[in-house]
């Protein structure tokens, strides 16, 4: 009997432990409005404490309470902290003194609850010299082939987009290979490495060829125009995904070295709002940490009074700020002569930008409005 009750009130630990860590109720303070919310504690933790039944299962249920709460409490999060550490960052200084304030407060109350620091720029991907090798993403596949450099495909290195949206494979190719070759090597993974051996873990993104999704983590041989006609999705979250490439010629015996895109996804996009009366966008593009940026190109979408972006912005009526991601100070120039359309082209300079960069957009006329915006990282 009081081993089945045991089962039971176990039971109903499990179910109000866990309705607590992740939705917890908070209390009400005397002479404080709102409510202090504590993951693991509300009004009720106490409620299936010392029942009369024995000490025993109590204790086995304190127990089970603080297990459950001290698991969840260390569980990784989609959206992490840093995320939010960066947006805090790079968000234009607000004039008022005491939503200045406010701003570096929440940074110090981040640094304390997830222990990290904002001394050093910082990027919540992995280091750009953590990328794929062939060796780990196309071992059997070109096993007895000899390197032909001319098969080579000129890819983009690093590009930013939205999240939820796409990317044509054939937006960021940036050529064709000096050679044809006869079939496409592609494979796609995630930055993230997992497991004592730091295995490369399943990309975030999706990767479709004619409606068809293939499959992420394993090796695709395609024909050329197959490979040219591929879509990337984008994973909802703030995310990095690596694209593998590597052009054959099984009839020569020959393989091209391999290429791999980092395929980085922001997670707020475009982000609208209203300060001082003037409407601003705002696009956060995080890359591999440790990537140098001496340039990158901006892609607008959307609706321009002058046709395109570089017309208003030549007008005056759009104006265009690109900063390296925790270093506003660090702003580079815009290249509006060597631009075009929609896109506008920026440099750094001697001073090289790092790990991503910050587009801030004001429109002065109320008839811009800014869908999306894309960034190549030189």
């Amino acid at each position: 009997m009081v081993e089945s009750i045991a089962r039971n009130q176990n039971n109903v630990v499990v179910a109000a432990s866990l309705n607590r860590v992740l939705n917890p109720q908070g209390f009400t303070r005397l002479g404080q409005q709102g409510q202090t919310v504590i993951p693991g504690i509300s009004l009720a933790t106490a409620d299936f404490l010392f029942q009369p039944i024995a000490n025993v299962i109590d204790q086995q249920n304190v127990l089970l309470e603080t297990r459950i709460a001290q698991n969840f409490a260390n569980r990784r999060e989609r959206v992490d902290a840093q995320t939010v550490q960066s947006r805090l960052r790079n968000r234009d200084i607000p004039e008022n003194p005491f939503l200045a304030n406010r701003v570096e407060r929440n940074l110090r109350a981040l640094e304390a609850r997830f222990g990290f620091s904002t001394a050093e720029p910082q990027t919540p991907f992995a280091s750009a010299f953590e990328r794929p090798q062939l060796s780990e993403v196309f071992a059997s596949e070109t096993s007895g082939l000899t390197v032909d450099g001319s098969l080579t495909q000129i890819m983009e290195n690093r590009v930013s987009i939205a999240a939820n949206s796409s990317l044509n494979i054939s937006d960021i190719t940036v050529g064709n290979s000096p050679a044809v070759p006869e079939t496409v090597l592609v494979r796609l993974d995630n930055s993230e490495r997992i497991g004592e051996d730091e295995t490369l873990a399943p990309s975030q993104g999706r990767l479709f060829l004619g409606g068809n999704e293939l499959a992420a983590g394993v090796a695709h041989e395609l024909s050329l125009a197959d490979f040219q006609s591929l879509q990337y999705v984008a994973d909802e979250f703030e995310n990095l995904d690596y694209l593998s490439v590597v052009g054959l010629d099984r009839t020569a015996g020959t393989r091209s070295d391999v290429v791999v895109t980092a395929i980085g996804t922001s997670s707020t996009g475009a982000e609208r709002f209203i300060r001082d009366g003037v409407e601003r966008y705002e696009y956060i593009a995080n890359t591999e940490a440790n990537a140098p940026i001496p340039r990158a190109t901006i892609e607008f979408t959307g609706t321009f009074v002058n046709g395109d972006a570089l017309a208003d912005i030549n007008a005056g009526i759009l104006t265009v700020s690109v900063t390296q991601v925790s270093d506003t100070a660090n702003e580079a120039t815009n290249l509006t002569e060597q631009s075009s359309g929609n896109s506008l082209d920026v440099s750094f300079g001697s001073s090289t930008a790092l790990n991503g960069l910050v587009v801030n957009v004001r429109a002065l006329d109320d008839a811009i409005e800014i869908s999306d915006i894309r960034v190549t990282f030189g």
